[in-house]
Order: structure tokens, then sequence, then C-alpha cells
């Protein structure tokens, strides 16, 4: 544990844990037209300035670095933490003391107790975690670069994701299945970059990467980002403190049980849906 805590400082990752239990149903404003315009500026101006970079060549190295310059952890990813703070979106007022996790201990989750609770909020319809959007940009980008590289999707959904190890149940002692859904379709988003019937940047004739597509989270995000509906995996302990404040609460997870019939139909559901759901097909 003392090795993952330390390695887990060390790399910049999406480390909050969030709860999209308590206060939800106080959620009402949809954040996705923000959203939409926040991520639309980021790719317009990695346009700019990959143009600025390599002039007369269509760079997907710097097209690339210049989209993940607005987006990559240090330590936190700077589109999650202005997701964190900024007045443009409602979210809920959850930290560590007022949330399910309020009655786990440092030692059974020093990771939680360190770097806290993420925020929840609106997107699309589905009630998400801010440490969502870290997962879709910064591990969908990792998913691609394996799959490029030769690795069978199915491989890496089954056995690459991260949250049986440092991501996950090493640390925090949670395995989220909405993590691996929001990275999976973050793997489908890089995967357009530039290619197939709708990339978002074509290369001119003039060899500059111009917008050909907008970016909508309409696309991307559904019920299996929700860990409210989606159940994450936790240890037991973990899971005996979480089941009795959900109780206290009045809920079970998942919140809305006829929801897992509509996220055992997506696409590699039996990698992306907890056993929870599957269990209830």
């Amino acid at each position: 544990m003392v090795l993952s805590f330390i390695l887990l400082l060390l790399h910049p990752v999406q480390a909050y844990e969030v709860d999209n239990f308590t206060g939800r149903s106080a959620l009402v404003r949809d954040s996705i037209q923000v959203l939409d315009r926040k991520v639309n500026s980021i790719l317009d101006r990695a346009a700019r300035e990959s143009r600025l970079e390599s002039p007369g060549f269509c760079s997907l190295a710097v097209l690339r670095q210049e989209i993940l310059r607005w987006i990559r952890p240090d330590p936190t990813g700077i589109l999650e933490l202005w997701l964190e703070f900024t007045d443009s979106i409602e979210r809920t007022p959850v930290g560590v003391r007022t949330s399910v996790y309020r009655d786990v201990s440092f030692f059974e989750s020093p990771i939680m107790r360190v770097f806290g609770i993420g925020r929840s909020f609106k997107l699309s319809g589905q009630v998400i975690g801010t440490d969502k959007i870290g997962h879709f940009f910064m591990q969908g980008l990792d998913f691609y670069d394996q799959v490029r590289e030769g690795t069978p999707i199915e491989k890496v959904l089954d056995t690459e994701h991260g949250e049986d190890g440092l991501w996950g149940l090493g640390t925090s002692g949670v395995k989220s299945w909405a993590d691996i859904a929001a990275d999976y379709q973050g793997y489908l988003f890089w995967s357009r970059l530039v290619e197939g019937p709708r990339p978002y940047f074509r290369c001119s004739e003039e060899g500059e990467w111009e917008r050909d597509a907008n970016f909508t989270w309409a696309e991307y995000v559904n019920p299996a980002w929700d860990e409210a509906l989606n159940c994450s995996d936790m240890k037991s302990g973990i899971r005996t403190k979480v089941d009795l404040e959900l109780r206290n609460q009045g809920l079970n997870c998942p919140v809305d049980p006829t929801a897992c019939e509509a996220l055992m139909s997506l696409e590699f559901a039996g990698y992306l849906v907890s056993p929870v759901c599957r269990s209830k097909r």
C-alpha cells in the first residue's frame, strides 16, 4: 500500500473518488452547453497552435500536444480542476465527511483521505463525477495508444484499465466500473480525432489541421458513467461502511435497478458494467 501511495503521488493522474449518491436529486442544471463550448475552444486553439508549431505540415504529435496542454494532469487535469471550482457549472457540495465514504478510515483508503472526494454534476442528462473528464481524455488516450500498438481493445478493457491496481482497488480501495466506461468513450474520441468518416480534424491541402466536426458530450456520456447506477466494487471494509450509509440515506446501488437493462445493451458491456448490474439481467 505504501509503495502504491508513493507511486500515485509521483504520477500525474485523476486521483479522486466520487460520490454520485449524496445530493444527486438537487442537481437541476445540465452542464452540456458549457462543457461543449469549453472542449470546442480547446480544439480550436489546438488547431491554431499546431499551425504555428509545424507550418505546412499536419503533425499529429503536435496536434495532440496542443490538445493535452489544456487537459493533461499536473497533478490534476487542468480541465478537471476548472470543473471543481468554476461558477459556470452546478455541482454537489460533497466532501469526504459528508459523503457515503464518511466512515472510511485513512488506513482503509489513504488516497481518499489525502485527495478527497471529487464533486458530481449533470452532463448530458447523467450524474457523473468531475473525475470522469480526466478519465475520458487521459486514460482514453492511453487505451487508444495501446490499441494502435496492437493490443486488442478487449484485452485493454479486461486487463489494462488499471482499476484493479494503481488507479483503483490497490490505492483507494474502490474499483470504478464507471471510470472504465468513461475511459472507453475517451478511446472512441481519440480514435476519431483525425480518422474515420467524421474526424474532428482534417489535413488541408496547405498542410494545416482544420476543424471538420464539432465536439459534443452527448455522443459519449451514457448512464454507465454514473457510479450510482454502474456500482463500484470495493474492499470489504469499505463496502460495509458505504452500504450502511446508503441505507441511512434510504438508497441502494443501483439507485434505479431498471437502468441495468439499458447498461447491458451498451457495446462491450461485459467489460464496462458492474457485476451488480450484470447479475440483474
